[in-house]
């Protein structure tokens, strides 16, 4: 026997485990759970192959009281539909014992699962509220529907919709979410099944149950909820009824889905229909802010896809003219010996362009408007340039790459400090664009004694930042220059 005193970094248990089976990875064959010998089992899996497993996990009420929740159900299935495959059922027992992993996987993940496994030992896991939310947190298991066994405990004797509708209202005032959607939807259910359907008291439901999934986060089903509401007040053609929530909640639903174009679309028809029906003018002028609130938000969502979409665009163009270098206007010929048509002739101006760079950029300064002035003093040593002409069947393609490592020199009044700047990204597919994209565009990096500081030091150290538009059209020209060789 052992005693388990903790499972997975937070699942606590306390158990003491008789041994019930022999693992598959210690014996090649063994009369497995369902009593067919030579079969390769272990005891998960064989407790999963039992004609009663959903019987068996229903007499645990710690088991029982997840069984309500599809997304358990659904895992149990499959791991059952696992333990059945032929796979798991031969003699092979490295196909067994994979069978076996991913079961033992599963369980590791979701403390449910695990839970189950060990009722099915006879063994007892306790579960608490934050290992399920641990485990959702990171991914582990499936989210829990909002309504769960013990919520609906609550309901199950409820045959009023007045009453599942009063208590719905209670339990949503005191901030009991759960409780309140499974009241709610009780009494949606109790009205489906009413030989008359009251359009507006359906809508009514539905639209507090929509309230309650937009404050558990499960915005999906509020958009789904809303649209039933606002479909059966259309179909019973009700003009009575204020459909302004209806809008109201759909739209807040299409927001947290991103859905803008929706939201901005539903919150105009909720305003409509606030005007319609003359409520009070704070609401409709709170209606009226967001509506702008949203209409903000969908521009910059629209602006935010129309720039990754320029940046694709960008980068796809860029990749063609990383390849291809940027072309060159032909030069006329000189009398030379007559070469193949196939042959490809390079020029290197590195040495060039490395010695025109730093006549181009050392010295460029910045003068600073409440006095005092940034210099570029040095191109260091580290600085990478390479640059070279290709000619081939008469078309020339410049090709060139720099990463300029530069010292810069800061003066004002209060003193006067050194610094860094590195101007790299520069290539043919590149060029110089204010907030571009890393991919197509001339990146830069700022450095500066971070012993100082002070006013002065702040101030010098913001300004230095426009080095980058001055470096870099020091730059510019001499690839200007380099095109012309």
């Amino acid at each position: 026997s052992f005693q388990a005193s903790s499972l997975r970094g937070g699942l606590r248990a306390r158990a003491t485990c008789r041994r019930v089976g022999v693992c598959a990875h210690e014996r090649s064959a063994m009369a497995g759970g369902d009593g067919v010998a030579g079969m390769v089992s272990d005891p998960f899996t064989s407790a999963l192959r039992q004609p009663d497993l959903m019987e068996r996990l229903a007499a645990v009420p710690d088991v029982r009281k997840h069984m309500a929740d599809t997304g358990f159900m659904k895992e149990i299935e499959r791991l059952r539909a696992m333990a059945a495959d032929r796979c798991a059922t031969s003699s092979d027992i490295t196909a067994a014992c994979k069978v076996g992993q991913e079961i033992a996987k599963v369980a590791q993940r979701d403390p449910r699962i695990m839970q189950a496994m060990m009722a099915l030992q006879g063994q007892h896991l306790y579960v608490d509220e934050q290992d399920l939310k641990r485990a959702e947190n990171v991914g582990d298991m499936k989210r829990r529907e909002p309504v769960q066994l013990e919520n609906l405990a609550l309901v199950k004797d409820i045959t009023s919709v007045d009453e599942a509708k009063a208590k719905g209202n209670e339990y949503f005032k005191a901030g009991d979410l759960n409780n309140a959607l499974a009241h709610y939807e009780k009494g949606i259910a109790l009205l489906r099944d009413a030989e008359e359907l009251p359009a507006a008291t359906l809508a009514t439901l539905l639209s507090n149950a929509t309230q309650c999934l937009l404050k558990l986060n499960w915005p999906d089903r509020a958009k789904q909820t809303a649209s039933q509401a606002i479909a059966v007040i259309r179909k019973a053609e009700d003009a009575t009824f204020d459909q302004s929530k209806l809008f109201f909640r759909r739209a807040l639903a299409s927001e947290q889905l991103k859905d803008y174009n929706l939201a901005v679309e539903d919150m105009a028809r909720a305003m409509q229909h606030a005007k319609q029906r003359e409520l009070p003018l704070a609401e409709q002028h709170r209606l009226q802010a967001e509506v702008r609130r949203l209409v903000k938000l969908k521009d910059s969502a629209d602006g935010e896809a129309e720039k990754r979409r320029q940046q694709q665009e960008n980068e796809r163009q860029a990749e063609v003219q990383r390849m291809q270098g940027a072309e060159l206007a032909p030069k006329a010929p000189k009398a030379a010996p007559p070469v193949s048509a196939d042959y490809l002739q390079e020029q290197d101006f590195s040495h060039w362009a490395r010695k025109r760079l730093t006549e181009a950029v050392v010295g460029v300064s910045y003068k600073c408007p409440g006095g005092g002035f940034i210099l570029i003093t040095e191109l260091q040593e580290q600085s990478k340039v390479q640059a070279s002409v290709t000619t081939k069947r008469g078309h020339r393609a410049l090709y060139y790459e720099m990463d300029l490592h530069c010292l810069w020199l800061g003066k004002v009044t209060e003193g006067e400090m050194q610094g860094l700047f590195r101007l790299y990204n520069v290539a043919h597919d590149t060029k110089f664009q204010l907030g571009g994209d890393e991919n197509t565009s001339y990146m830069y990096q700022l450095g500066w004694d971070q012993r100082l500081s002070g006013p002065w030091v702040e101030q010098l150290r913001t300004e230095a930042t426009e080095l980058f538009d001055l470096v870099a059209a020091a730059v510019d020209t001499v690839i200007e220059e380099l095109r012309k060789k």
